[in-house]
């Protein structure tokens, strides 16, 4: 597949964040917040459509939820069409700031795995499967191989959960600003 076939996971990215922000008590309030960035510009690029989906989905707590499967899911599979190692340029703005030996180690582990994501999340979830296996199920060979194979995808997962983390952190703001201009419009308009 080449690059100009993949989709292009980073159109989703806000419903991505919509779905960690309203799986979090604190941070539920900007999940729509998050789908109205979608939306834009930043996201789906709706223009003047945008506000017929941000209408639609916030009718009702089911439309929020059903978005934000819809688009968190989109992200998903799409960036599982990448290798490791070509998320670099999206993580960026995480790592750009980092000296050249945290972002040469960085690279590094991203580099070390010529796989799709979802390729190793499919292999680490089988293994996974195996080694927990209940006793005699599975021969102690097969249970060691499914633990060596966890084992050598642990620090891929270490380094792009936190680069994850941080990066949806950054996504986050523009959240939170479209959640303080709706509620405060709809503040003054019941004044």
């Amino acid at each position: 597949m080449t690059n100009e076939e993949r989709p292009d996971f980073e159109r989703y990215q806000y419903g991505a964040l919509a779905a960690r922000l309203a799986s979090s008590e604190e941070s539920v309030r900007f999940a729509p917040g998050a789908l109205e960035t979608l939306a834009g510009g930043k996201g789906l690029g709706l223009g003047e459509d945008a506000q017929g989906f941000i209408s639609g989905t916030f009718a009702s707590e089911r439309g929020i939820q059903i978005a934000i499967g819809n688009y968190a899911g989109k992200f998903e599979k799409n960036r599982g069409e990448y290798k490791p190692a070509e998320l670099a340029n999206w993580y960026m703005p995480v790592i750009a700031d980092l000296n050249k030996k945290t972002q040469d180690k960085i690279l590094t582990v991203l580099n070390e795995y010529d796989e799709p994501l979802k390729a190793i999340e499919k292999t680490v979830e089988r293994a996974g499967w195996i080694s927990k296996a209940p006793e005699g199920e599975r021969s102690e060979a097969e249970i060691a191989e499914a633990k060596n194979l966890v084992k050598h995808y642990e620090n891929l997962f270490k380094v792009m959960g936190l680069l994850d983390s941080f990066m949806f952190e950054l996504l986050r703001g523009d959240a939170v600003s479209a959640t303080r201009k709706r509620e405060l419009e709809v503040l003054l308009e019941s004044l």
